[in-house]
């Protein structure tokens, strides 16, 4: 039953220019509902996109909102300004934010970014609110992390089972593997191991973000209220994402 909710033909966008670009819809909520197609799609960067891929998004998927959770030297748009995206740039990992330790893993980054980055969290959240029922393209470089955790939060709040949001984390190990190409570009103060554990996307991890969420906020709905969310705004942002 999982592996034909994930993968699901409609779920993976196969373009040009990107590799990591799925629908979030499609998944059953523990109140017997379903995650609305064509609401919110999550992606690696698109920077790499030909225009013909941006316009397949905009008229064939109907996106009309782009947040890029990337910092501004991770990659400029090449034809962003020739299509009618309202494109929003917040970077939801600012290495500025970490004002009280350094992240030592990947699960210790998702959960620093709880912490130190609720204003951007705050904002990424209120232009979902403002996209009302339009589609939404959020992205980061490798639509893994901090792509992967606001994916996750998504799931979270419509209700969707933690094993499927593990599970849909987890895919994208399928489409953007670990090459030699990628491990190329070790950074000069890690081994190529330590790298490697960087670029997986094992279940465990996100397995282990779900519970300091739950452990720390209560859930997303948690999260939201703490950063100053309405129930009235965080009822909308649950329902504009469960299919009628």
């Amino acid at each position: 039953m999982n592996d034909a909710l994930l993968l699901n033909p409609a779920r993976h966008i196969d373009i040009d220019g990107a590799a990591n670009i799925r629908d979030l819809g499609g998944y059953p909520t523990k109140e017997g509902n379903m995650t609305k197609w064509g609401k919110y799609f999550r992606g690696d960067s698109l920077h790499a996109l030909p225009l013909e891929s941006e316009k397949y998004l905009a008229r064939e998927k109907g996106v009309q909102s782009i947040i890029d959770l990337r910092l501004s030297f991770e990659g400029k748009y090449k034809h962003i300004d020739q299509l009618s995206y309202d494109y929003i740039n917040i970077p939801l990992l600012d290495p500025a934010t970490f004002t009280t330790k350094i992240p030592k893993s990947l699960v210790d980054m998702y959960c620093m970014m709880l912490d130190s980055s609720q204003k951007q969290f705050k904002e990424v959240f209120q232009h979902f609110i403002h996209a009302g029922d339009n589609p939404v393209l959020f992205h980061c470089r490798v639509g893994k992390d901090r792509t992967g955790v606001l994916a996750a939060m998504l799931l979270d709040l419509a209700g969707v089972s933690h094993d499927l949001i593990i599970k849909d984390y987890a895919l994208t190990s399928k489409y953007k593997p670990i090459t030699e190409e990628a491990l190329r570009s070790t950074p000069p103060l890690m081994t190529k191991k330590q790298f490697r554990s960087m670029l997986l996307c094992e279940p465990e991890y996100m397995e282990q973000f779900l519970r300091y969420l739950y452990d720390n906020y209560g859930s997303t709905e948690g999260f939201l209220h703490k950063i100053g969310f309405s129930e009235k705004e965080r009822e909308q942002l649950r329902t504009s994402f469960i299919e009628e």
